[in-house]
């Protein structure tokens, strides 16, 4: 991928270039690929159906997930959350040993996969809160628990200077 250097940075396509902005900057990438019809029909392109599928999956999975934890996300995602927790549901979907390559799934992978998985990558609950907690979901029963013993948050807590209040908040899907 081309990065745009100088004073005028462009937005749209010339030619088979297109130029675009990103966080990481002014970008610019060559048209290329191959026709769409020919991807759906190729048999040389099973795998590339098969892989499309299964990241199709994922991406559908991790939506689920995110629709069910979005009144906690609203304020704490960051900006790559979703490809990064797109890219942990395909290791999941990959994890399915029961079903073929191509029809793979997310209920028969490991779903264990997703524990410990950083909603807001800037704001790791690793690198702020050091209380030992525990964790317990009764999917029976539909409850989550957490556990944190009594803790002094001067030594257990990383927080921004001035900071006079936190609080902690769980979720379960």
């Amino acid at each position: 991928m081309a990065r745009q250097k100088g004073i005028i940075k462009l937005k749209g396509t010339i030619g088979d270039i297109t130029f675009y902005k990103t966080q990481d900057g002014h970008l610019a990438r060559e048209k290329g690929g191959i026709d769409a019809s020919r991807i759906a029909s190729d048999p040389a392109f099973q795998r590339t159906r098969e892989n499309g599928s299964e990241f199709g999956r994922a991406g559908k999975a991790g939506k689920i997930l995110r629709t069910a934890l979005r009144p906690l996300l609203l304020n704490s995602a960051d900006g790559r959350m979703v490809s990064r927790l797109t890219q942990t549901m395909v290791k999941v979907i990959q994890a399915d040993a029961v079903s073929e390559r191509g029809l793979r799934n997310v209920i028969d992978g490991e779903v264990e996969l997703v524990l410990g998985f950083e909603f807001n990558i800037r704001g790791k609950l690793g690198t702020s809160l050091f209380a030992p907690f525990t964790s317990a979901i009764d999917r029976a029963a539909g409850t989550l628990d957490v556990s944190i013993p009594s803790f002094v948050p001067a030594n257990m807590i990383a927080a921004p200077s001035g900071t006079t209040h936190f609080k902690v908040i769980s979720g379960g899907a």
